[in-house]
């Protein structure tokens, strides 16, 4: 799984730009063949990935901290092992967080100039801002962050060709709508215009 990246160092990121895209890409375990594709096109969107895996990881094991299974980490390019084969809620859980954090950290590296292809959000001052605070006109690009987060996230599951009514079709229906469901949440949170 791609949830992978957020236990990756910042060694490899380092070496991804040194080296260039093309190899640290096909390297980096748990991506599927269309991940790759956009790992090596957006290459600089990847550390941003990583820290919004890592960031789903962190929540997940707070969340499930006092739980039988807290979201403990196996280290192999599952992540989380052989539980979330299961339709389970933690599952449904694992999939909306982490790609909730991938739209942070996304948003949050192109207001900060770190991303080639995005920069600040062109919306309006969000009215949920204290008057008092000075607005400098550089929010969060939600936009950009949500549509990247929809192509990466899902283009795994949308890779895979199930037959009708079948239990594969079934859970990769069941993660689309999780990782939308993590991907709204976040953008519900930093839009401008939540009152």
């Amino acid at each position: 799984m791609w949830w992978n990246l957020g236990l990756q160092s910042g060694e490899v990121w380092r070496k991804m730009y040194m080296l260039g895209a093309r190899p640290m890409c096909v390297g980096l375990k748990g991506l599927s063949v269309g991940q790759i594709q956009i790992c090596q096109t957006h290459y600089d969107h990847m550390p941003s990935v990583g820290r919004g895996a890592q960031l789903g990881i962190r929540e997940c094991q707070y969340q499930f901290r006092n739980r039988r299974w807290n979201c403990s980490i196996v280290g192999d390019e599952t992540v989380f092992g052989p539980v979330l084969e299961l339709g389970s809620r933690e599952n449904g859980f694992t999939h909306a967080i982490s790609s909730s954090g991938v739209v942070y950290s996304i948003s949050r590296a192109c207001q900060q100039g770190q991303l080639s292809r995005c920069g600040c959000s062109e919306a309006p001052r969000p009215p949920t801002i204290h008057k008092d605070w000075l607005w400098g006109e550089c929010g969060d690009n939600i936009e950009h962050a949500y549509k990247f987060a929809v192509g990466f996230i899902d283009k795994r599951e949308k890779e895979r060709n199930y037959p009708r009514f079948s239990r594969g079709l079934a859970r990769m229906l069941m993660n689309l709508h999780n990782n939308e469901a993590g991907r709204r949440v976040e953008k519900e949170k930093v839009s401008p215009f939540n009152s």
